[in-house]
C-alpha cells in the first residue's frame, strides 16, 4: 500500500481549505485571461462590419461630423504624436536610467531620483494635459499644436522608460562589472558593446509599454493638440485628430455609436500588433544573442 500524500495527510479541514483556495486561484487567473478576450470579441462583433479601406484613410464626413467618412486623420494623428513624443522621451530616459545605472555615486540621491519618477508614472495623465497646456501651449507660446501635444506625450512616457531601461541595465549588468575591471576594459567599452546588447529587450519593453499607454491617452492631448476635424496635414504648428479624442467625441455627443466601435476596434488591434511585434523582435533579439 502506497504511502499517502502530504496534501491527503492534512486533516478535511485543511484540504477544503486547499480545494477553495486553488479553485479561487483557477477562477481569477481564468477571468484575467477572458476578460481582455471578451472586450476584444465584443468589438470584434460590433466594430468589424464597420471598418473596411475607406475607413481607415478616409477623412470624416457627414453631418455632424463624423457620422460618415473614415478615420484616416485619426491614425495620422496619433502616429505622429506617439512618434514625436517617442524622438523626445526615448534618449532623456535611456541616458538618464544609464546615468542612474552605471555612473551616478552610490548615495541615497539616486534612489530619491527613482522614487520621484515612480510618482510621475502614478500621475494621473490629464493633470500632464495640463501642465502641457499652460506651460507648453500658452507660456511657451506653442498653442494647440502637434508640437505641443507630442513633448506632453514625451513626458508621459519619459517616466516609464527610464524605469524599465534603468532596471534593464541593472539586469544586464550582472558580473560583467567585475569582469571588466579585471580585464581593464573601460566603462565606455562595456555598456556600448556589452550592457546596451543586452538591456535592449528590456528597453524595447519599456519603449512598447510607454508608446501604448500614450497612443491610448486621451486626457493629455485633449488640451495640447485635438482638433474635432483634421484634414490630416501633420504640422507641427496645428492641431490634429488623434484616435482617443475621435472617439470620445463620438460616445459624447452620440454622433455614430458603429463608428465609435470601428474606430475603438482599430486602436485595440493597433496596440495588440504592436505589443505582438515587439515581443517578437525581443524574442529573436534574446535569441541572437544565445
Amino acid at each position: 500500500m502506497s504511502a499517502p500524500t502530504l496534501l491527503e495527510a492534512l486533516p478535511p479541514r485543511r484540504r477544503l481549505a486547499d480545494a477553495a483556495c486553488t479553485a479561487a486561484g483557477w477562477a481569477m487567473g481564468l477571468a484575467g485571461i477572458l476578460l481582455p478576450v471578451a472586450i476584444v470579441a465584443y468589438l470584434l462583433a460590433k466594430g468589424l462590419e464597420h471598418v473596411s479601406w475607406n475607413f481607415l484613410f478616409d477623412a470624416p464626413r457627414g453631418n455632424p461630423v463624423g457620422s460618415g467618412g473614415g478615420i484616416g486623420p485619426a491614425i495620422l494623428g496619433s502616429l505622429a504624436l506617439t512618434g514625436l513624443g517617442l524622438l523626445f522621451a526615448w534618449p532623456l530616459g535611456v541616458a538618464s536610467a544609464l546615468f542612474l545605472a552605471e555612473y551616478a555615486p552610490r548615495k541615497r540621491w539616486p534612489a530619491w531620483f527613482r522614487f520621484g519618477f515612480e510618482c510621475l508614472a502614478a500621475v494621473p495623465s490629464i493633470l500632464y494635459g495640463l501642465f502641457g497646456y499652460a506651460f507648453l501651449a500658452v507660456f511657451l507660446n506653442f498653442k494647440i499644436s502637434l508640437l505641443s501635444g507630442g513633448l506632453t506625450l514625451g513626458f508621459v512616457m519619459l517616466p516609464v522608460i527610464l524605469i524599465g531601461a534603468q532596471e534593464a541595465f541593472e539586469a544586464a549588468g550582472g558580473a560583467y562589472h567585475e569582469a571588466g575591471l579585471g580585464l581593464g576594459i573601460s566603462k565606455w567599452y562595456l555598456v556600448r558593446r556589452v550592457l546596451l546588447p543586452g538591456a535592449m529587450p528590456g528597453i524595447l519593453a519599456a519603449t512598447v509599454l510607454a508608446a501604448g499607454h500614450a497612443v491610448g491617452s486621451a486626457a493629455p492631448v485633449l488640451f495640447t493638440a485635438s482638433v474635432v476635424y483634421s484634414r490630416g496635414g501633420m504640422d507641427l504648428s496645428r492641431p490634429v485628430m488623434t484616435l482617443p479624442t475621435h472617439l470620445y467625441y463620438l460616445v459624447s455627443e452620440a454622433v455614430s455609436f458603429p463608428h465609435a466601435y470601428g474606430t475603438a476596434l482599430v486602436l485595440v488591434a493597433g496596440l495588440l500588433c504592436t505589443n505582438g511585434a515587439a515581443m517578437a523582435l525581443r524574442l529573436w533579439m534574446a535569441r541572437k544573442k544565445a
